[in-house]
């Protein structure tokens, strides 16, 4: 018996598999999934997370601490995850996860009551939960 003619949707699809069984088991040959000009981008985003947040602390002196220290840590959680290429890794997820908790944490100390901040509070610690209790 022959096999079955395979088209080129099948073969497409087969391709994406293999692809994506690759970058879950790891490998290190995979290439990269930024270039050069969005780790560019990224450094300037820092840039001016870095600018604004000396801005915020000139305004509002120490009482901006907390949330220029979360927004900080959230940037660079962030960029930790596009330069290592590690977005898809448990250890990413689990900083991010806390980042929003912290990051909703701290507005809801200041004050801030909105559905913005409870939303993350509760998603984020739903995903955090969820992240450190059932293993991949």
């Amino acid at each position: 018996m022959s096999e079955p003619e395979r088209t080129d949707r099948s073969a497409d699809a087969g391709e994406a598999r293999a692809d994506s069984d690759a970058r879950t088991a790891g490998d290190d040959e995979t290439a990269p999934q930024f270039g050069r000009k969005w780790r560019l981008l990224l450094l300037g985003m820092l840039g001016f997370v870095a600018v604004t947040t000396v801005l915020q602390f000139q305004v509002e002196g120490t009482s901006a601490l907390p949330e220029i220290v979360v927004s900080l840590y959230v940037v660079a959680v962030v960029a930790y995850g596009v330069v290592a290429d590690a977005m898809q890794t448990r250890r990413f997820r689990i900083a991010l996860y806390a980042g929003a908790v912290a990051w909703g944490a701290v507005r809801l100390v200041e004050g801030d009551t909105s559905l913005v901040t409870y939303a993350l509070l509760g998603i984020g610690a739903f995903l955090l939960t969820r992240e450190l209790t059932f293993a991949d």
